[in-house]
């Protein structure tokens, strides 16, 4: 059913004044998705859904003060400017919350992460800060 045909479909059950919107929209999405046949058993499978609600996703839970602490060890002050204070930042903002992790970061995070702390540059600089970034991973790795 395309877009077009559901939204067609959905219009009586979300239209007007209803005393159970919530349960309404439910069985007007169960019977126009085709999860069910008429709104009897639409009804029976909105009722199981809302015994059986899903738990909410847990975050990672950044506590801000370690954060915050993390970052003031790994900005070199005299470095900052006006220009370069935002790249400087994220970089350490990156780093600290990959150094909190439980899994260690893939070599593509790391890099990223590693190429935003260099500044960055012309096309020369930057392959010089490429090759740091990878020894970096290398010595990291334990390689």
């Amino acid at each position: 059913m395309d877009r077009a045909a559901y939204n067609g479909c959905m219009k009586p059950y979300i239209s007007g004044q209803h005393e159970d919107r919530k349960g309404d929209f439910c069985i007007g999405a169960k019977i126009c998705s085709g999860k069910a046949a008429d709104e009897k058993e639409a009804a029976r499978l909105c009722a199981e859904a809302a015994a059986n609600p899903s738990k909410p996703r847990k975050g990672r839970g950044v506590d801000p003060a370690k954060l915050a602490a993390c970052v003031s060890t790994n900005i070199n002050i005299e470095e900052l400017t006006v220009d370069n204070l935002p790249v400087r930042l994220e970089a350490a903002i990156i780093h600290c919350s990959m150094t909190k992790s439980a899994s260690p970061p893939s070599y593509k995070r790391f890099m990223n992460a590693c190429l935003k702390e260099t500044g960055g540059g012309d096309f020369l600089h930057a392959q010089k800060d490429i090759k740091n970034c990878q020894a970096r991973w290398n010595e990291r790795r334990g390689a």
